[in-house]
């Protein structure tokens, strides 16, 4: 979880405190590829 902090400041520098959506951080022992740091999982909602 070396990379949380960085990740963290990344999001806050183009998302504002007020609108920032759920999150959560899992660690696992490796992701598909190894020079892989972070996975990131996002849903999008569009207007009807």
């Amino acid at each position: 979880m070396a990379h949380l902090p960085a990740v963290r400041a990344a999001r806050a520098e183009h998302i504002p405190d007020d609108r920032l959506p759920a999150a959560s951080a899992v660690q696992v022992v490796s992701l598909v590829r190894p020079e892989f740091l972070i996975e990131i999982e996002a849903f999008a909602v569009l207007p009807a």
